[in-house]
């Protein structure tokens, strides 16, 4: 099986993983990614990375009825926003007090989105902070590990983030628990709480929304999104026919 599907295939809840390393330790690093059309054509032929992920969800909805349908499965829209999986990280970051780091976005708006969030959640021990604009990933490492973070938020883009926390985590020994992608989450954070408002949500209209917020998303909806469309389809007979042929 291709390994992307795969890897969504196999992944466990993610809050089941998440709660499996509060307060407790762990054996090693775990790296945590999204994949959507638009970072499905970024990731597809990026083996290392995706043999690298623990855990691998979707976060679109078009992707999750598209992989659920290839894979005979339910495979839900899991999303590090508000909408979805980050609410529950930062309340429960909020309850037990854990050790965050946040990479990503331009500095001036992480520094908005850092204080949005000791704002609602000032419990949370945001143990550090930096930019995503940088070239020297091994300074930024080291400050990642010298913060003492626990958990670190990676927003710089698809496959910009996912190599990162691949690198990020074969230098930690567990004292990082988990390194999670967020894409544009920092950044969207920016402006408000939540970003997307409630009937934007409840109407699962996010992905228009967000194209009237940020125009580059036009493209990845008229063009990568039937590209990824047409490429899955592809990659899942070729991938059917390597099976038959292995038999």
């Amino acid at each position: 099986m291709l390994v992307i599907l795969d890897k969504l295939k196999s992944s466990m809840d993610i809050i089941e993983q998440f709660e499996a390393t509060i307060n407790k330790p762990v054996g090693h690093t775990q790296a945590i990614s999204f994949v959507n059309p638009y970072s499905y054509l970024k990731l597809r032929d990026e083996l290392n990375i995706l043999r690298g992920l623990d855990g691998l969800y979707t976060d679109a909805i078009s992707s999750a009825l598209t992989f659920s349908m290839l894979l005979g499965k339910h495979i839900p829209r899991t999303s590090f926003d508000l909408s979805s999986f980050a609410l529950y990280f930062l309340e429960r970051a909020n309850e037990e007090k854990l050790k965050v780091f946040l990479l990503g976005a331009k500095k001036e708006e992480l520094e908005k989105t850092v204080a949005i969030f000791k704002a609602n959640y000032p419990e949370i021990d945001i143990v550090g902070y930096r930019d995503g604009y940088f070239d020297d990933d091994e300074a930024v490492i080291k400050q990642i590990s010298d913060s003492g973070a626990e958990y670190v938020l990676c927003g710089m883009g698809t496959p910009r983030q996912d190599r990162f926390a691949i690198k990020l985590k074969q230098t930690q020994t567990g004292q990082v628990k988990q390194i999670y992608t967020c894409g544009g989450f920092l950044h969207q954070t920016s402006e408000r709480l939540h970003y997307y408002p409630k009937w934007v949500d409840k109407l699962h209209l996010r992905w228009l929304y967000r194209a009237f917020d940020d125009s580059y998303v036009w493209e990845r909806l008229f063009v990568h999104y039937p590209k990824f469309f047409f490429l899955i389809l592809g990659d899942r007979l070729k991938d059917q026919k390597d099976i038959e042929v292995n038999v």
